[in-house]
């Protein structure tokens, strides 16, 4: 008897364990697909692995998995399946992101999006977040709470504490971290409050920066940063987990720099640097020898640049008619004041990106959503497009997305590819984003935990809410 392929041996059911929980009143309006056992036909599938993209075929999924993946004339339909045709559509794995906040900060208002921002991260394929550093952490935790339940739908979320800083001025929303010996204590209680990752922030000592590190450790907690006192070197050498933004923000350099000091030119010196240097070569060979991972987030540094910046009409829709106003009026005054991103600093982030995943580094991505117009899940996808741009090939773009963002959260054996026995994340896309990155919006159903959800309907329920919940 000829042996059936390998990606079809998920079929049997002793070997798939039921991980789908049953469909809440909370979740129920949104839900398109609720079915034990879901057949995808037809679909263009880019799996996450980075492979290239392949046609006509079909996906199985059994109780909240993934039971089987290949094309469609060796995949058996089981009996009684739920046939969803797919042709014309492309299936990727849900999205990861890694700087996912909760808060929108527009003007001198900060407000959490604690509706809002479940609903469009998972109306956009958004199916694992991180957060990137909160301004209300336990607003926070009580929404990661309520997805959990089933009271709304929503991405699976990795908490994040909030920003340590090594001062807090009147106002701050930062903690202030005046001692190793406090910076240990406040670790500890957000470890045991819930948070399982922590942010460091621009103006933190070394000696404080590892004293958080070591403890986080010690607690199986991550640390990432959005550096500025302390370059990328610094932070790897005191066995920092993870960086954010990437080329921008690595003051290192920043001629003169200072041990521990935030240099004024930090975010714009960048522009006039050589990343072909030895010495930025070199940073980056650290980096990838140290094991730090790094989360691009080229999306919402656009915003930041007259000539690129584009308010997405679809995102602006999410917007209470307040807010709305002040984006736009933020929007108008780009190039004028405040952050100015020139196209060739951009492009040396790009080049900086490139260069690192080439070197072995392993670069995730995330939003960063800003009073600029970044919105949750539209600055993910734009995100995409700006990868491509910068010449990852689009598998390798939808890699970074995925597999990539799991691995950095270290659940890559459960999720962020296409397959079997892995959770049955998956984002239906209408057209082809691989020959046309901008369909990569076109997100039509996301299944979480193998429950299909209705993209629409996600935004729908979240107009207007971002600026009041």
């Amino acid at each position: 008897m000829r042996r059936l392929p390998v990606l079809l041996l998920a079929l049997v059911p002793a070997v798939v364990h039921a991980q789908r929980a049953p469909v809440t009143s909370g979740q129920r309006p949104y839900v398109s697909v609720d079915a034990p056992v879901v057949a995808l036909t037809h679909a263009r599938v880019v799996d996450g692995t980075g492979a290239a993209a392949r046609e006509d075929q079909t996906i199985v999924l059994r109780d909240g998995l993934i039971a089987a993946s290949g094309p469609t004339t060796q995949v058996p339909i089981p009996a009684g399946a739920t046939v969803i045709d797919l042709a014309g559509h492309t299936v990727t794995p849900g999205f990861v992101g890694l700087h996912e906040h909760t808060y929108f900060s527009q003007g001198s208002r900060t407000t959490q999006m604690t509706t809002s921002g479940p609903l469009a991260y998972l109306a956009l394929g958004l199916t694992t977040i991180r957060t990137g550093g909160s301004m209300f952490p336990y607003q926070e935790l009580n929404m990661q709470r309520a997805v959990q339940r089933g009271d709304l739908p929503g991405p699976r979320m990795h908490i994040t504490g909030p920003y340590l800083n090594g001062t807090a001025g009147v106002g701050s929303m930062n903690r202030g971290l005046a001692s190793p010996a406090e910076a240990r204590r406040v670790v500890a209680y957000w470890a045991e409050e819930g948070a399982t990752w922590l942010k460091l922030q621009g103006n933190i000592s070394r000696a404080i920066a590892a004293a958080v590190i070591d403890e986080a450790h010690k607690h199986r907690m991550q640390v990432t940063g959005h550096l500025c006192s302390l370059s990328f070197a610094d932070a790897a050498a005191i066995g920092i987990d993870a960086l954010e933004h990437g080329f921008i923000t690595n003051s290192a350099y920043v001629p003169g720099k200072q041990p521990d000091v935030c240099p004024a030119e930090n975010m714009r010196i960048q522009a006039d640097v050589d990343g072909k240097s030895a010495e930025v070569q070199a940073s980056i060979r650290d980096l990838v020898a140290k094991k730090v991972a790094l989360t691009s987030t080229l999306a919402v540094y656009e915003t930041f640049m007259a000539d690129r910046a584009k308010l997405n009409p679809r995102a602006m829709e999410l917007l209470a008619p307040d807010t709305r106003r002040e984006v736009e009026v933020t929007h108008a005054s780009l190039g004028k004041e405040g952050l100015i991103v020139p196209t060739r600093l951009l492009e040396k982030m790009m080049e900086w990106e490139r260069d690192f995943v080439r070197a072995g580094g392993l670069l995730g991505a995330g939003v960063d959503p800003w009073g600029t117009g970044m919105l949750p899940g539209f600055g993910d996808l734009r995100n995409y497009e700006l990868l491509v741009e910068a010449g990852f090939p689009p598998p390798e773009a939808i890699r970074i997305m995925s597999l990539n963002g799991a691995t950095i959260l270290r659940e890559q054996a459960q999720r962020g590819s296409i397959e079997p026995k892995k959770v049955a994340d998956l984002v239906v896309i209408r057209g082809n984003p691989v020959a046309t990155p901008s369909d990569i919006y076109n997100v039509v159903t996301v299944f979480r935990d193998g429950v299909g959800y209705d993209s629409a309907k996600l935004l729908a329920a979240a107009k207007g809410l971002v600026g009041v919940r």
